[in-house]
């Protein structure tokens, strides 16, 4: 059972409090609260840069590095590129353009890059039968080229086996 003086007390503190926010003592405290946890976001932020940049705290590349080569010529990866000679396909005659012009090269590991020049009619006749299939929308869509450069470049990987092509850099690619 409550007692008379703990409702009196109960009272009290209820009526006061209502005296505090009439008064504005409530939301001063509230601006301060806002103020200060502003204020340490931004001494966060601050201490968190100076830790990043100076290198205590490891997180992405403190360390400046000038600006070129990082990597000497004995250091870098043993590859080579061959060069596919420019092919030239006539585009269907819905496109908006009459021809293509695609020449490319094929970047491989070193050891193989005789392999694979024995094999480039064969690379070039595939490439000629993929390009001469394509719809106009392949050919003039968004992401055309890289659409289509991934598809060459599985195809030459077919042709030239797994591991002896990384890659296959477009050097032209004019649509006229």
């Amino acid at each position: 059972m409550i007692e008379t003086h703990e409702v009196d007390w109960m009272m009290a503190a209820a009526a006061e409090s209502d005296d505090q926010i009439q008064n504005g003592e409530a939301q001063k405290s509230s601006k301060l609260g806002l103020i200060l946890s502003v204020a340490l976001c931004f001494l966060g932020a601050g201490l968190g840069y100076v830790g990043v940049s100076t290198g205590v705290i490891p997180i992405g590349g403190g360390e400046k590095t000038s600006p070129g080569p990082t990597q000497s010529v004995e250091e870098r990866p043993d590859i080579a590129f061959v060069p596919i000679p420019t092919l030239i396909v006539t585009l269907p005659p819905d496109a908006k353009n009459d021809h293509l012009r695609f020449s490319g090269q094929i970047e491989v590991p070193a050891e193989y890059k005789s392999d694979v020049e024995f094999l480039l009619p064969r690379i070039q006749d595939l490439m000629n039968g993929y390009l001469r299939a394509l719809t106009a929308e392949d050919i003039e869509g968004v992401g055309a080229l890289f659409k289509i450069r991934l598809h060459l470049f599985r195809r030459i990987v077919m042709v030239v086996g797994l591991g002896k092509a990384n890659g296959l850099m477009v050097t032209e690619f004019i649509l006229n």
